[in-house]
C-alpha cells in the first residue's frame, strides 16, 4: 500500500505533500501491528484449546484400552479355564477310547480271520469266461436284430380337397289331394359341392407295409334340390275359410335348394403297403367320426296364384288371379343333427422323395371316403310336418315358415352317407430310432504259469532261487526272485512255448525246461536245484527297511569297493527286501535305491554279520547330502570324480519331473565369514547349473549359501570340518505324481 500511495503522489507532482503521506505510513503500520497482535493472541487460545482436546481424547483412549485389556485379561482367564477343562474331558475320552481299542482288539484276537475268496481255477475261470460271452452274444443278436429290422416310425399331417356330398335317402312324402286340390308331395335330389379337411398322426411302416392312425377334421358340402316331379317344381295348395271350396291359393316352388353343411371329427385306421421298385403306395381301412357340425339353408323362389271358382261360370278363361311371382325364398339356417360316421376309406398315391430333397417324406394321393352308416341323427323341428313349407292358416297366406328338408317328420326314416373324394397332400418327418452299439467281446484270459524251485536233496523250497522265463516267439525275458516258500508266480502270459530256468546261489543251475502253456490253464512247473559242494563261505547279505515303517522294501544294492570304488555287483532285493551278494569279507560301498525312497550309501565292513540297511521314503522336507561330491579347494569347480553323484542326481529329476528341491552350500569355520558365505553360496549355484546342463528345468530349482552357519560337527577337527564342508538339498515339493528312483 505504501507503494502505491508513493507511485500515486510521484505521477501527480505533489512532492509537496510527502510529510502527510509518512504520517499515514506511519498509521497504516500502526494499524497493522496491532491486528497482527490480535492474530497472534487468537493463534495462541486456538492451540491451546487443541491441546487441552488431545490431552481429553488422550485421557479417553487411555481409559478405554485399561477397559479392554481387563476385558482380554478376563476372556484370557475364561478361555484358560475352559481350556482346561477340555483337556480334562480330551484325557478321561482317550482313556475311554484306549479301554475301548483294548477290548475291540481282544474281540478281534478272539474271532477267527476271514476267509479270502479263493482264487479261481483254470476250470472254473474258463466257464465264467465262457458265461460272460454267451450273455455278450446274446445281447449283441438283439441289437444286431433290431439295427437290421426295416422298420421307421414317422408323425406327420395332412391336408385333403375334393368333391362332396352328404348322399340322402328315404327323404320325401306323397299323398293324395283333398277333393278337387292336386297331390301333394316333394321328391329330392342330392347335387355335391367342394369339401375338404385337415388331419394330424402316426405311420408305422414295416418293410413294405403301412400303418396310419391319427385324427382329422373333414368338411362336407351338398345341395339337395327339391321338387314334386320331373319338372323340378314343388307345389302346394290351400283352400282358404270359409271359401275353400271357392277359392283356392296355388304355391308353386320353383329351384328350391336345401343347402347342407356337415362337420365331422374322425378317427382314421388304415392299412396299405409302399412299393420299393417304384414310388407308389396305398391304403385301405375305416374312418369312425362324430359330426361336430351340421346346419341346412333353404332357398329358391316362389310364386302365388288364386283360383277363384265361382268366377269360372261367369268368365272364360279368367280364374287364376296371380298374387306373387317368382319372389325369392331365403329362411335363416337351421341345425342339423349329425351322429357317429363310420367310413370306409382308401388311398393310392405316390412318394415325391426321388424329386424332391427335403428331409420329411413328402406324400400326394388321390382318396375316398365313404360314410356306410346312417349320419344323421333325427330331431324334428318345431312345427314340423311332411313337407318343408306350412302354412299359416288364418293369417297372411304369403308368410310361412320353411324347414329343412332333413328337419320333417319324413326325415324319420331318411339316411345320410357322407361322400369325400379328391387329393390328398401329407408330410411325414421319421422318429430317430434308439442308438444301440454291440458290445465287444472280453478278452480271452491269459493261462497263469507259476515257477517253484527247491532243493533235489531235501525237496525243500529254495526261497530267493533267481527264476528266468523267455517267451519263445518274441525272446522276452522275466526275472523273478522266488519267495521263502520257493514259488515265484510269473503271472498271465500268453499262449505259446517258454524256456524256464532258475539259479540260486550255491546251487548250479536248473536244466532248462521247455514248457507249452496252453489256453485257460494254471501251470506250476517244479525245477529242482542240485547244491554245489563247497566249503562254507560268508557272503555279504542285507536287509533293507523303511526307516519309519521297520517294513521291508524291494530295492537294488550296487556294491563298489572302497579302495577304488569300482562297480563289483549289482542285486535286486527279495520282497522280503533280504539281498544276497557273492561279496566276501572285505570294505565296501553300497549305494541303495527303491522306488519313491531317497538313495542311500553306506561303507560296510563285512565279517560274517548281515546287514541292516534303513532307507528314507520321499516326502516334502527330506534333507539330503550329495555323497562323493567333491570341489577344487577353495573353489567353486566341480571335479570329475564328482560326475557318477551329479548324473545321479539329474536323472532323478529328470525322472521324476513333478519334484522341485532347494540346494544349500556349506563351509567349515576356517577363514573369515564374508569369504565363506560367497564359497558356499558358489558352491550351491555351481551343483544348480551343472544340473541345468543336463536338462532339469531352472525353475525346479533354488539354490542358497549358509557358510559356516549350520556345522554338522566340531569343526576342531579334520573330520569334523570335512563333513561340514557339504552340499545338500532339501526336496519343497514332489508333486502328484508316483517318485521314481533313478539313483
Amino acid at each position: 500500500m505504501k507503494r502505491i500511495v508513493y507511485i500515486l503522489l510521484m505521477a501527480m507532482g505533489m512532492a509537496t505533500i510527502a510529510p502527510m503521506v509518512s504520517m499515514v505510513d506511519n498509521r497504516i503500520a500502526a494499524v497493522y501491528a496491532v491486528d497482527a497482535k490480535a492474530k497472534a493472541k487468537a493463534q495462541r487460545e486456538k492451540e491451546k484449546a487443541k491441546r487441552q482436546k488431545e490431552r481429553e481424547k488422550a485421557k479417553a483412549k487411555a481409559l478405554k484400552e485399561r477397559e479392554k485389556a481387563a476385558a482380554q485379561k478376563k476372556k484370557e482367564q475364561a478361555k484358560a479355564a475352559a481350556d482346561k477343562q477340555k483337556a480334562r474331558d480330551k484325557a478321561k475320552a482317550q482313556q475311554a477310547k484306549a479301554a475301548s481299542s483294548r477290548k475291540a482288539t481282544t474281540a478281534k484276537a478272539s474271532k477267527p480271520a476271514p476267509k479270502q475268496a479263493p482264487e479261481l481255477s483254470a476250470a472254473e475261470e474258463k466257464e465264467q469266461y465262457m458265461a460272460q460271452i454267451a450273455a455278450i452274444e446274446k445281447k449283441n443278436r438283439r441289437v444286431i436284430n433290431y439295427l437290421n429290422r426295416d422298420i421307421s416310425h414317422r408323425l406327420g399331417f395332412w391336408g385333403q380337397i375334393g368333391y362332396s356330398n352328404l348322399f340322402t335317402s328315404g327323404i320325401g312324402y306323397s299323398a293324395p289331394a283333398a277333393e278337387g286340390l292336386n297331390p301333394v308331395g316333394f321328391k329330392n335330389k342330392d347335387n355335391g359341392f367342394v369339401g375338404g379337411g385337415l388331419g394330424l398322426g402316426y405311420q408305422l411302416r414295416y418293410k413294405q407295409f403301412l400303418m396310419t392312425v391319427g385324427a382329422e377334421f373333414n368338411f362336407y358340402n351338398s345341395v339337395m334340390g327339391i321338387s314334386n316331379g320331373d319338372n323340378g317344381a314343388f307345389a302346394l295348395q290351400y283352400g282358404m275359410q270359409p271359401y275353400a271350396n271357392e277359392m283356392i291359393y296355388h304355391y308353386n316352388f320353383a329351384k328350391l335348394n336345401d343347402k347342407l353343411i356337415g362337420g365331422f371329427i374322425q378317427v382314421p385306421l388304415l392299412f396299405g403297403m409302399e412299393l420299393k421298385k417304384i414310388p407308389l403306395f396305398w391304403q385301405a381301412g375305416v374312418k369312425v367320426g362324430f359330426g361336430l357340425l351340421g346346419q341346412s339353408t333353404i332357398g329358391g323362389v316362389y310364386s302365388t296364384t288364386i283360383e277363384d271358382r265361382t268366377l269360372i261360370d261367369g268368365l272364360t278363361d279368367m280364374y287364376k288371379h296371380s298374387l306373387v311371382t317368382d319372389a325369392a325364398l331365403s329362411r335363416p339356417a337351421t341345425k342339423v343333427n349329425f351322429g357317429l360316421n363310420v367310413a370306409a376309406s382308401a388311398e393310392v398315391g405316390v412318394n415325391l422323395d426321388e424329386w424332391v430333397k427335403a428331409t420329411p417324406k413328402l406324400r400326394v394321393s388321390l382318396f375316398a371316403d365313404y360314410g356306410f352308416l346312417n349320419s344323421l341323427s333325427y330331431t324334428p323341428a318345431v312345427g314340423a310336418q311332411d313337407i318343408p313349407t306350412q302354412m299359416l292358416v288364418a293369417a297372411n297366406p304369403l308368410n310361412f315358415p320353411v324347414n329343412s328338408a332333413l328337419a320333417t317328420t319324413s326325415a324319420q326314416a331318411a339316411k345320410v352317407n357322407p361322400f369325400l373324394v379328391g387329393v390328398k397332400f401329407a408330410v411325414w418327418f421319421e422318429l430317430p430310432r434308439k442308438h444301440l452299439e454291440t458290445s465287444p467281446m472280453p478278452a480271452k484270459p491269459q493261462p497263469r504259469l507259476g515257477v517253484y524251485a527247491y532243493d533235489e536233496e531235501t525237496a525243500l523250497a529254495l526261497g530267493g532261487a533267481s527264476v528266468e522265463v523267455i517267451e519263445q516267439a518274441t525272446e522276452k525275458t522275466k526275472h523273478k526272485n522266488s519267495n521263502r516258500q520257493g514259488v515265484v508266480k510269473v503271472g498271465r502270459v500268453p499262449e505259446g512255448g517258454y524256456r524256464v530256468s532258475a539259479t540260486k546261489n550255491g546251487y548250479y543251475p536248473s536244466d532248462t525246461i521247455l514248457h507249452n502253456v496252453e489256453e485257460f490253464t494254471y501251470d506250476t512247473i517244479k525245477l529242482p536245484l542240485k547244491r554245489i559242494p563247497a566249503p562254507i563261505v560268508y557272503t555279504l547279505c542285507m536287509n533293507i527297511y523303511d526307516v519309519d515303517t521297520r517294513e521291508p522294501i524291494e530295492a537294488t544294492a550296487r556294491m563298489t569297493s572302497l579302495a577304488d570304488t569300482i562297480a563289483l555287483y549289482t542285486a535286486q532285493s527279495s520282497d522280503d527286501g533280504f539281498i544276497e551278494t557273492p561279496l566276501r569279507e572285505g570294505d565296501y560301498i553300497a549305494r541303495l535305491s527303491a522306488a519313491g525312497y531317497m538313495p542311500k550309501e553306506d561303507t560296510l565292513h563285512f565279517v560274517r554279520d548281515t546287514f541292516d540297511l534303513y532307507m528314507q521314503h520321499i516326502k516334502e522336507g527330506i534333507k539330503v547330502k550329495i555323497e562323493n561330491l567333491f570341489f577344487a579347494t577353495n573353489k567353486t569347480v566341480i571335479l570329475p570324480q564328482s560326475e557318477q553323484a551329479m548324473s545321479d542326481l539329474a536323472n532323478f529329476l529328470l525322472e521324476n519331473p513333478s519334484v522341485q528341491i532347494h540346494i544349500v552350500g556349506h563351509t567349515d569355520a576356517v577363514g573369515t565369514d564374508e569369504a565363506n558365505q560367497i564359497l558356499s553360496e558358489g558352491r550351491a549355484n555351481a551343483v544348480r547349473n551343472d544340473l541345468i546342463k543336463r536338462g532339469v528345468a531352472a525353475e525346479r530349482m533354488t539354490a542358497e549359501g549358509k557358510g559356516e552357519k549350520e556345522p554338522v560337527a566340531d569343526n576342531d577337527t579334520d573330520e569334523g570340518r570335512q563333513l561340514n564342508r557339504r552340499v545338500e538339498f532339501t526336496i519343497t515339493d514332489v508333486g502328484d505324481e508316483d517318485i521314481q528312483q533313478v539313483f
